[in-house]
């Protein structure tokens, strides 16, 4: 195949990406709906406190143009001017509240991003989206190899309640878990050598299936906004790395203009956030094990009505009042989408619920991986 041929051969290929982008974002975004609007009690959490005062109808006016623009750009995938608009709008979203700050918004940001600015360079889009392919799977794989993804994941969300097995903390089984975090960071590294990507890529659709399998209907039946995703992801897997033709990523790929900063957000930051440093969800961090969550104790439920749909009754001494709130439990069940586990977003959530439910005696609580403390 001629060098002409593979260019008209990936543009194709590049559009298809686009699309495909467009419409699991646009299906992650009406099943969570109530995330990107204010159409709910869940609390927002602004990045700046002055932006509460954004009048209720302007989220609903950002989430319905963000769904146009990804419509139109589904039609015209080359519409610079959209692309553009589409970036300003999800960053306005975002600011508005932290919570839509999810790792598939975040990879959908970047994807139309590379395509805004490699819209004359359209060979360094593939090579650039095999960049960030890697980075997913490789800090995932990095994230997860902490105790808490083998106590909270491996153990209880995977051995006991989706394989129905008991596993013995210290046993031989217990410290397996660590190996899927290894599968997984060291296929993201192959993505980007020509030797071992297309391997790699396999290994990780059936990863990905086992994914579906593990939490989708016939599974746990957890955190339906994510099934797209990993649909998408396996889609991107065969048409970046298996179909693409003449696409090898090399570093000189991604230092070109603003393709910096897709190394940057990337391939630094994430890096940063294994640490403790960096975002959780911007670092591939999610279901790793070790992101906070919190719970909120209710002392008087009378007074808190609104809240009762999301109130439990529980046996923990975290809470003497026995009835308690898990906050990713009410966003999950209120929104469809898991809340950002951030402490900063914690305390402004439970700065805005003490707020609104005075005399309630609300407490607010995080727990890391068996330790908790209450937020001050």
């Amino acid at each position: 195949m001629t060098n002409k041929a593979i260019n008209i051969e990936n543009e194709r290929l590049n559009s298809l990406l686009l699309k495909i982008t467009c419409t699991y974002w646009l299906l992650v975004k009406v099943i969570g709906w109530r995330m990107f609007t204010t159409n709910r009690i869940f609390p927002a959490a602004p990045v700046f406190e002055w932006m509460d005062q954004v009048p209720v109808m302007l989220h609903m006016v950002i989430f319905v143009l963000s769904l146009l623009l990804i419509g139109l750009i589904f039609f015209l995938p080359k519409n610079k001017l959209a692309l553009a608009a589409l970036l300003i709008t999800e960053t306005c979203s975002c600011m508005l509240d932290q919570n839509r700050w999810q790792p598939w918004e975040y990879q959908c940001i970047f994807t139309v991003f590379i395509f805004l600015v490699n819209r004359n360079r359209q060979a360094s889009i593939i090579p650039v989206l095999t960049f960030i392919l890697a980075s997913i799977y490789f800090y995932s794989g990095c994230n997860k190899l902490n105790e808490g993804f083998l106590q909270n994941i491996w153990v209880q969300l995977v051995m006991r309640s989706f394989f129905k097995v008991a596993v013995a903390r210290q046993s031989w089984l217990y410290y397996c878990g660590y190996l899927l975090a290894l599968f997984e960071l060291a296929c993201g590294a192959a993505l980007l050598f020509a030797k071992t990507k297309k391997t790699a890529a396999w290994l990780l659709i059936l990863m990905h299936l086992f994914i579906l399998a593990w939490l989708g209907p016939s599974g746990l039946n957890y955190n339906p906004i994510i099934w797209p995703w990993n649909m998408a992801m396996m889609i991107y897997l065969y048409l970046v790395i298996l179909k693409g033709k003449g696409n090898v990523f090399a570093l000189k790929d991604i230092l070109p203009g603003l393709n910096k900063l897709v190394l940057i957000c990337w391939g630094v930051l994430p890096a940063l956030g294994v640490m403790g440093y960096w975002d959780a969800y911007l670092s591939s961090g999610i279901y790793s094990g070790k992101a906070p969550y919190m719970i909120i104790c209710v002392g008087n439920v009378e007074k808190a009505k609104d809240l009762k749909p999301f109130i439990s009754e529980s046996n923990s001494k975290i809470c003497e009042s026995g009835t308690t709130i898990r906050l990713s439990d009410w966003a999950a069940k209120e929104t469809m989408v898991l809340p950002n586990p951030e402490p900063r977003v914690y305390k402004l959530i439970q700065k805005k619920l003490e707020k609104k439910y005075a005399g309630v005696g609300l407490r607010c609580t995080i727990l890391i991986t068996g330790n908790n403390y209450s937020l001050k």
